[in-house]
């Protein structure tokens, strides 16, 4: 672990001296007069420790990001390079924003972007953090699944898989659960506190899907065109459902069932106990990872045709489609609106009860990661290696 940008006590003091809120609105390249501190600016912001906002991958953000008012389009609060494009979601926890891009994994302040502490890891990541426990879980292509320290970014273990890691872990009881896109996918269980492997189970091929946890069962998409119901205790299977092509995205759990979106162009809704399909709804393209709030099922199209749908979380009827006019390329973040990145680099945000587009705002690559609302911010990374806060502070620095 090598930590080329950590700041010793000294040096943050130094910084902030010789102006650290420069780095509000700015580009931070991570160059020896960057400014760092120690310590957060509002510890308060936060809700956001894991991939789609909790352990079973729902996307339910609750009352957090700026308001979706028609025509009141979010300003640019501050923008930070990472070390490579940013392809997974960043999380906030106490008023901390972390986030992986190339080969590191960055801790930033949540309200103007000053560094705190970078790691280096090996292998580039594409795993969205986990933060629970005072401790940073991530995934890189190295074949390794880290365990960092929140506060100063050292690492306190790490775990050698069987190959990359791309997927989101989730933590749930003091287990880490993560899967690998190796030839020979797996599902692990990996101690929290130790790092020591609890159990394994074995996929017919790879798996970037990130598994989500409902009452003691892990459910995750294969690459081998199945969903996977697996005993979060003892690893054992549960129950295996075949699909017509790929299950590439994260599957969501709530009230009983798991929904899921397929290479098939199809939304999934499944029997969380036997895997008994509930319903299904074509859509006009590889369908992304749903979200599932307060009664509804909100997914994306990657497609050029891009489409957002609302769909009854009972029966799968249509509430409404929107065409994006893009390929949508993240899960939703739903709050007071439903938040979705696309291809062409643009982040938007629909009006949960008709799908209308309330605003539209562009970063400097494609939009892979999944947008995290926290307090009245939209994080969001982009290809391009930056990371950008959004918000209606009223300043466009």
């Amino acid at each position: 672990m090598i930590p080329p940008d950590r700041p010793t006590r000294r040096r943050a003091l130094l910084a902030l001296a010789a102006g650290g809120a420069g780095a509000v609105g700015g580009c931070l390249g991570g160059g020896p007069e960057e400014p760092t501190r120690e310590e957060p600016l509002d510890p308060a912001v936060g809700g956001a420790p894991t991939f789609q906002y909790d352990r079973a991958n729902t996307g339910d953000a609750g009352a957090a990001g700026p308001v979706a008012d028609a025509g009141a389009e979010p300003t640019e609060r501050f923008r930070v390079r990472t070390d490579g494009p940013v392809r997974a979601s960043p999380a906030v926890v106490d008023g901390v924003v972390y986030v992986g891009g190339g080969r590191r994994v960055d801790a930033l302040d949540a309200t103007d972007g000053v560094r705190l502490w970078s790691t280096a890891v090996r292998g580039t990541v594409r795993s969205a953090p986990a933060v629970v426990g005072g401790t940073v879980y991530v995934g890189t292509r190295g074949d390794r699944l880290y365990a960092l320290d929140a506060a100063d970014g050292s690492e306190r273990w790490h775990f050698d898989a069987n190959g990359p890691v791309d997927a989101a872990p989730v933590v749930s009881e003091g287990v880490v659960y993560a899967a690998t896109r190796a030839t020979e996918g797996r599902v692990y269980a990996i101690d929290a506190d130790t790092g020591a492997e609890r159990w394994r189970f074995g996929t017919a091929y790879r798996v970037i899907s990130s598994p989500a946890i409902l009452d003691g069962t892990v459910y995750v998409g294969g690459w081998d065109s199945a969903v996977y119901a697996i005993d979060a205790d003892d690893g054992t299977e549960r129950w295996r459902i075949g699909t017509d092509r790929p299950v590439l995205s994260s599957p969501a759990a709530a009230d009983g069932t798991v929904y899921v979106g397929g290479n098939d162009e199809t939304v999934y809704a499944l029997d969380a106990a036997d895997g008994s399909e509930r319903w299904t709804h074509g859509t006009n393209g590889i369908a992304t990872a749903p979200a599932v709030v307060g009664g509804v099922v909100y997914a994306g199209t990657e497609t050029d045709a891009g489409r957002v749908y609302a769909l009854d979380a009972t029966d799968g009827t249509e509430r409404w489609r929107t065409e994006a006019g893009t390929a949508v390329t993240t899960p939703p973040s739903v709050a007071d609106g439903v938040y979705i990145g696309h291809r062409d680099g643009s982040v938007a945000a629909y009006h949960r009860g008709d799908g209308a587009e309330r605003w539209r705002i562009g970063t400097n690559g494609g939009v892979r990661a999944t947008p995290t609302l926290a307090g009245e911010t939209v994080y969001v990374g982009s290809t391009g290696g930056d990371l950008y806060a959004f918000d209606r502070s009223g300043e466009s620095d």
